[in-house]
């Protein structure tokens, strides 16, 4: 869009600063920008006007100033040419270029909770390749604490001591779980990154997370391990032992030391419902201004009976609290 063409022109000098800084270019969540690009298409349209300066016939097939055109007998119009000009910005991929054959579950969360949901439609077509949203995941946080609450105050003898002082520990590796360690570095991270999008002025960016079940993987790998052992070949079991090495513990080859470098914190081990699972994060989409449209946008939602502290378009130092406490609340 050349509106977000103009705002990443707009915040150049301050990401380019901000990347370049010793800490942020190793951990920044960012997506890394590679360069913009802008180029022209050539779009052809016949002429209605017969007197174009293209000219075909008497001209010996000479290239006159125009269009080269042979001089060969037509009844078509000469054609004119339509430029038609596209931006493109060239950035690194949060997933690695193999996902869809491991990534297991996909997160897009901005803080908004409004609408902000993975319809069962696209569930059931898109199945791994559904993307999840605030209130999915907001909604399965909730019911982990509400049958982790239910059975610390209403469960078995192993639980007599908590009922008795009426105290309940807290649940501590539900929704995205790296550990607190992690989970430290990340969120110190993200208020750097999300305070550069701030003074930039921009909003309606997401915090983007594959799930990779790694459990699943090395099975796979042992799978294909153990087959390869029934073979007499003795370099093909000392190669596929070798392979199952480099695969672990990410679930692909390569990883950790992929040719686009996301940083130190686009890919942690972590747990997901009780599995080891590798997670790669980024944000993503954070080239949107608060332009006059989208205050309008707010205003009109609002009217419409929306909560506007909740909805997706607010004014960016809202937008970027909002974000922060919501990865917040939901990473563990």
């Amino acid at each position: 869009k050349r509106d977000e063409a103009k705002a990443f022109l707009a915040i150049l000098p301050e990401y380019h600063r901000f990347m370049s800084e010793g800490v942020n270019a190793r951990n920044s969540l960012l997506t890394r920008v590679f360069g913009m690009y802008s180029v022209e298409i050539l779009k052809e349209k016949e002429s209605s006007d017969s007197t174009s300066s293209y000219k075909g016939k008497g001209n010996g097939g000479k290239w006159n100033g125009g269009l080269f055109i042979p001089s060969v007998k037509s009844d078509k119009q000469p054609k004119l040419i339509n430029k038609e000009e596209r931006v493109y910005l060239v950035m690194n991929s949060v997933f690695p270029s193999s996902a869809a054959t491991f990534i297991t579950e996909r997160f897009d969360l901005k803080g908004s909770t409004v609408g902000r949901e993975c319809s069962s439609e696209e569930r059931m077509t898109k199945g791994a390749n559904a993307v999840l949203k605030d209130l999915d995941l907001k909604r399965e946080v909730e019911n982990e604490l509400e049958e982790y609450s239910d059975e610390g105050f209403y469960g078995d003898d192993n639980h007599l001591n908590r009922r008795r002082t009426g105290k309940k520990s807290r649940l501590k590796n539900y929704g995205i779980h790296i550990g607190s360690r992690k989970k430290a570095a990340l969120m110190a991270q993200l208020r750097r990154d999300v305070d550069l999008l701030n003074r930039c002025g921009v909003l309606d960016y997401s915090l983007l997370v594959g799930v990779a079940d790694m459990e699943q993987s090395i099975q796979r790998n042992k799978s294909e391990y153990d087959r390869n052992s029934n073979d007499d070949n003795q370099s093909s079991k000392v190669l596929s032992r070798l392979l199952s090495w480099i695969d672990f513990p990410l679930p692909y080859y390569g990883a950790g030391k992929t040719p686009v470098d996301g940083g130190n914190l686009s890919s942690l081990v972590g747990t997901r419902n009780g599995k080891q699972v590798a997670y790669y994060l980024g944000v993503i989409d954070f080239l949107q201004p608060w332009t006059v449209k989208k205050r309008l946008e707010r205003d009109l939602k609002g009217l419409a009976g929306y909560d506007k502290r909740e909805i997706s378009c607010v004014a960016p130092g809202d937008y970027a609290s909002r974000f922060l406490k919501f990865v917040d609340d939901h990473v563990t």
